[in-house]
Order: C-alpha cells, then sequence, then structure tokens
C-alpha cells in the first residue's frame, strides 16, 4: 500500500513516466528510482502515513500498473491510471461485461426514470453497470442496479476515504454490498472541478458502450463521450424533446450517429451481450422468503392476486408491499385484471 501512494501522489513526474518505469521495474523498484531521480516531488512522509492508515481503516485495496491484477481493460486507453484503489470485489466485476449509464447531474423526472429502468435491464441480462456517482442520472443508474440486485462500479472523482456528493453517503454503501467503489486517487485526495473530467476515462474504460440518457450541450456528460470516442466505445443516447436544454446534448449526438435508445435491448443487441427473455432472472436475488416464493410460482404460470394470497399464506398487504417491490425491480409484471407474470 505504501508503494501505491507514493506512486499516485509523486509530483513532478508525469503519468507516462512512471508507467514506463513501472513496465520495466516492480513499484517498489519505482518508488527507489524515484528517490534518485525525482526526490524533490516525493510525498511528505507524515502524509503518506495518514493516507496508508486511511486506506487501511477503510478497507481499500489497490491494482498498480504493470502488476498481474491490473485490469486488462484499461491497459491500451489513452492515459491509463498508474494506480487504481478501490473497496469491493473488482474481480468479480471485471468477469462481467458492462456499460457505462452518465448524464446531467441537473436532470428531469423523465430522465430519472429512463436511468433507473435501464440499469435494471442491464442488470437481468447480466451486465454490470459503471456510472459516476454524482447527482442526478448517475445516481439514479446505480439505484436502479441496486433495486435489482446487480453490480455496479461507481468511479470517485477524490479519494475513497470521502463521500462526494456527501448526501451520497448512504448510496455509496448500498453500492459495496455487491459493487465497487473506485478511484485512482489517493485517500485524503479532496474532490476538484478538474479531477471529474479526469476520472470520466475510467467511466468509459471500463465499459463496453456508454448510454447518455440525459445532457445539455455544454454537460460535463459530453466530456465522457469523447474519451468513449477515443477509447473506441461504442456510445448511445436517449432522445429527448427538441425544446428541452437538458436533451441538447443527447439530441445532438443522436444527429451525429450515435445509437437510439429506446430500450435496453437497442444497447444490448449491437453489443452482442442481449439474452433471451427470462434468462437472466436468477441475476435478481429476492430479500425475503415471500418474494422468493413469488417468483417461484410465478417461474411455472401467470398467477392472480388471490391466488398468490393462497399459495404465499401472508397478508394482503404484505403480499402487495412483495410485489410492488418485485415490479419496481423489474422482474414481475403486472396485467389487466391483477394477474401477475415474471417479465
Amino acid at each position: 500500500m505504501n508503494s501505491a501512494i507514493l506512486l499516485s501522489s509523486w509530483e513532478k513526474v508525469s503519468r507516462e513516466d512512471i508507467r514506463r518505469l513501472l513496465r520495466n521495474h516492480s513499484p517498489d523498484e519505482t518508488v527507489e528510482i524515484l528517490k534518485r531521480e525525482i526526490r524533490p516531488g516525493m510525498p511528505d512522509a507524515e502524509e503518506t502515513e495518514r493516507r496508508v492508515l486511511s486506506a487501511s481503516e477503510h478497507g481499500m485495496k489497490t491494482a498498480i500498473y504493470g502488476n498481474e491484477d491490473y485490469p486488462d481493460i484499461l491497459i491500451n486507453i489513452p492515459d491509463p491510471p498508474v494506480v487504481l484503489f478501490y473497496r469491493g470485489d473488482l474481480e468479480r466485476f471485471l468477469t462481467m461485461p458492462a456499460i457505462a449509464v452518465i448524464g446531467s447531474r441537473r436532470c428531469t423526472t423523465y430522465g430519472r426514470k429512463v436511468a433507473r429502468s435501464l440499469a435494471r435491464d442491464f442488470v437481468r441480462s447480466g451486465v454490470a453497470v459503471v456510472s459516476g456517482l454524482a447527482r442526478g442520472i448517475d445516481a439514479e443508474a446505480h439505484r436502479g442496479v441496486i433495486e435489482s440486485g446487480g453490480v455496479t462500479m461507481a468511479v470517485l472523482g477524490n479519494g475513497l476515504d470521502l463521500c462526494y456528493p456527501p448526501e451520497h453517503d448512504r448510496l455509496s454503501e448500498k453500492i459495496l454490498e455487491k459493487g465497487i467503489l473506485l478511484s485512482e486517487y489517493p485517500p485524503g485526495t479532496e474532490p476538484a472541478r478538474y479531477r471529474f473530467p479526469e476520472r470520466n476515462r475510467l467511466i468509459s474504460g471500463f465499459s463496453r458502450g456508454v448510454v447518455v440518457v440525459e445532457a445539455g450541450r455544454k454537460s460535463g456528460t459530453m466530456i465522457t463521450v469523447g474519451t468513449a470516442l477515443d477509447q473506441g466505445r461504442d456510445v448511445f443516447a436517449v432522445p429527448g424533446e427538441v425544446t428541452r436544454a437538458l436533451s441538447m446534448g443527447t439530441n445532438m449526438l443522436l444527429r451525429d450517429g450515435a445509437g437510439v435508445v429506446i430500450t435496453a435491448a437497442d444497447v444490448l443487441e449491437p453489443l452482442g451481450l442481449a439474452q433471451e427473455p427470462g434468462s437472466s432472472i436468477s441475476t435478481f436475488e429476492p430479500e425475503s422468503d415471500t418474494a422468493r416464493a413469488i417468483l417461484e410460482h410465478l417461474s411455472i404460470e401467470t398467477l392472480h392476486f388471490n391466488q398468490l394470497l393462497r399459495l404465499t399464506e401472508v397478508g394482503t398487504a404484505v403480499l402487495q408491499s412483495e410485489l410492488l417491490n418485485l415490479e419496481i425491480a423489474g422482474v414481475v409484471t403486472q396485467h389487466p385484471g391483477k394477474f401477475y407474470s415474471l417479465t
């Protein structure tokens, strides 16, 4: 951890110079070379110690460029990070295809609903979702994944011992139950405006494709689109009203050739990630015995509410609540006449 902290915070040396050293030397050897060659840029010893302690207290792990555990998907992107700090099961995440869902912090109710719905649908196809934990579309994408019991990665523009925005501390903890919090910045790094465009290359870098749900013409989201294109990632956009400022960015992307997103299939099929209907139901994990029983019964046939009442042997209020949660998660569909089936 000490070498990771030093390599991520050494001044007066570029990331490319550090990567060049790491291609031929171990992290510890690289630190010793930097001490000899660029000692004035060495981080303060007390600050380094505080960062190492904070990393330990928060259960952080690291992946250093050139090491075997460094994600292959990042190696060939422009300017890959020297060090990744993360919390959660990164190894599991890397076994899954991932799609980035991003958009404006200032978004409409329509944008929130679409982001959440798309994220749930991606989960049902066994796809992880990457976003940036920001207010607005990012947060809704993460919430959609959590509701469906899936895996999501939040890429931060600050150290992992800090939560930004601060009101997303609970959301961060929910993400960690199955997902990942990740940053290239060492513990103690405060959020700063210039760091968010930097982190955007990782949001697209970890993803097979990038979906822009809602964005203005000059939105910071468009920076991620630029990095995605530089990385050879496919870009998709959700159409919006042409009179809305928050739809200007997405509509311009569509005009310029981005893939049109009406449903999740519009993203999954071009990327070769679409699954047969119902094949991904196992990715959803019920949170209660009643929910588990409902899914088991509905996997056999479509049932009426009263039939589910008899089969589950719970009260009306409990069954209504469980069915509503399953509908929100997108795994159960209600039909006219109070009949229910798996989505």
